[in-house]
């Protein structure tokens, strides 16, 4: 069996896009859902489906919403495009649930898939790969006739009446979207070592265009906030010239308090999430001239610790997406 993260990067690569997961227990759907919202990307097609045809199933303004029922051995997986409708979903037949270390969750495939349309496409896919598991003895009699049984479950209870179908899985996006809507994602920001480089002939440091990319890539992909932590926050030409960087790239920020009050970023960071008991999900870019953090394992956690001889590199933006994407608080 394969061990699929919901996140989706073995395959996908869709941890560099924001994921989010909860429980739901209301009267239309009990179980665990979780979302990928693919903010950037290639339009991708499947085109072997009769009645619907060509279909997008990833691209940019897309979403994948995916629900595991309760008492189920499935993971629902309905692929939306950029106008709120669904293209079509993806059914793994599951062997169990779990959680990873980071608390993303994760299901054990048991291989055999169920492919449908809006249209009316009901595909089974993989029976190949689950007879082979079969045969090989990587499931016993009683497993193989279980996921077979849940294929046609699926097909029973998603694929009969489509209509019904797309309205469960419509109304729950809308239910996780206004979940997440008041949970925003938040990128807290140092300016020196981090967006330049220091250089002695210069009075004014000027952004360097690849640590300017980077964090506009960051902060559009991951649909974030932006929080200003610098020195420079409380005004001057280096304020200026960052406030009118993010301006030219539709990217308004807030900064944290500062004063004779906070002794450390440490604090003045902390005073800011104090201020918005919202903020679960954080990352800290840092070259930790002022403070690296060491007196507070939270903030410590969520660092990425950016080398001022560099200035913002892409590795450094790979790992903000990880601890942005990471669901333990």
């Amino acid at each position: 069996m394969n061990k699929k993260r919901l996140t989706r990067e073995l395959k996908w690569g869709f941890q560099y896009y924001p994921y989010y997961q909860m429980r739901i227990d209301s009267d239309k759907f009990c179980g665990w859902a979780a979302l990928n919202d693919l903010t950037d990307g290639d339009y991708l097609y499947w085109d072997y489906f009769e009645k619907a045809g060509k279909v997008p199933v990833a691209g940019k303004g897309m979403c994948w919403l995916t629900l595991i029922p309760d008492g189920k051995k499935q993971s629902v997986t309905a692929m939306f495009t950029e106008n709120g409708e669904i293209s079509a979903w993806y059914i793994d037949v599951i062997y169990s649930l779990l959680t990873d270390e980071d608390g993303v969750l994760a299901f054990m495939d048991q291989y055999l898939d169920v492919l449908l349309t809006t249209k009316g496409d009901v595909l089974i896919d993989d029976r190949d790969e689950l007879d082979a598991a079969y045969r090989s003895g990587e499931f016993t009699e009683d497993e193989y006739k279980a996921a077979l049984k849940e294929g046609d479950t699926i097909v029973d209870e998603w694929g009969k009446d489509i209509h019904k179908s797309e309205l469960i899985c419509k109304q729950m996006l809308k239910y996780v979207r206004e979940q997440t809507h008041d949970h925003p994602l938040t990128v807290f920001l140092d300016i020196d070592g981090v967006l330049n480089v220091f250089q002695s002939d210069k009075e004014v440091q000027t952004i360097l265009p690849s640590a300017g990319s980077n964090i506009c890539d960051l902060i559009h992909r991951m649909k974030a906030n932006l929080v200003i932590i610098s020195s420079h926050r409380s005004g001057g030409a280096t304020y200026d010239t960052v406030s009118e960087f993010f301006k030219q790239n539709g990217i308004g920020f807030d900064i944290t308090p500062f004063g004779d009050d906070y002794r450390s970023r440490t604090e003045e960071i902390n005073a800011y999430l104090r201020m918005h008991p919202n903020i679960e999900r954080y990352v800290i870019l840092d070259d930790c001239f002022q403070d690296n953090y060491n007196g507070d394992k939270n903030l410590q956690g969520r660092l990425v610790f950016v080398d001022a001889l560099k200035g913002l590199q892409k590795q450094d933006i790979i790992k903000a997406c990880e601890i942005l994407n990471c669901q333990i608080s």
